[in-house]
């Protein structure tokens, strides 16, 4: 009886052992700036899976490049196991031009963009309102309203300089919205 007793925790503990495949780990290898179809051949040589779990953009990386990977590089793990990995979505983030154009003092829109993550250079002025915003430009092109802008743009404000328009008796108003 004490034979059995003492023979069947150890039996247990031992299938344990092998089930669990206890103290047999495989390094992880730093899968980081390769390519998915890269870094999947070196884990995949390594028993190890992957999955995707999140995409985010990193200027100067190719589309689909590893970004990330949980666990790191160098960790201990069991075969078998999938490493989480980040990639490069390969899209620049944009975000929609806020009201600015025709609608606002310079002030309010330097606070405006500035707070929507843009950069601003000097100021291009023409004849009109002082400090009026007439239009905003991203290098040579000129940008309406609501336009979708990579994030962090360096934009230039058109902005009046407080000098008369010329001609102002030709601006044709229409009243039709009166009616």
């Amino acid at each position: 009886m004490v034979a059995v007793v003492v023979a069947i925790p150890f039996a247990v503990l031992s299938w344990l052992d092998d089930y669990t495949l206890h103290g047999k780990v495989i390094e992880v290898p730093n899968v980081c700036g390769q390519s998915l179809d890269a870094g999947e051949k070196v884990l995949a040589d390594k028993l190890l899976g992957y999955e995707i779990v999140d995409y985010k953009y990193q200027k100067g990386a190719a589309e689909n490049e590893i970004l990330e990977q949980r666990p790191v590089g160098a960790a201990k793990v069991k075969k078998g196991r999938k490493i989480q990995l980040t990639l490069n979505s390969g899209k620049e983030p944009t975000i929609a031009l806020p009201d600015v154009i025709d609608n606002c003092s310079l002030r309010e829109a330097v606070a405006r963009l500035r707070a929507a993550g843009f950069k601003l250079t000097e100021h291009v002025t023409i004849a009109g309102e002082k400090d009026w915003v007439y239009s905003v430009r991203m290098g040579a092109d000129t940008l309406k309203s609501a336009a979708q802008v990579p994030l962090g743009s360096t934009l230039t404000l058109v902005i009046g300089s407080g000098d008369e328009v010329e001609n102002a008796d030709s601006i044709v108003v229409d009243d039709s919205w009166f009616e």
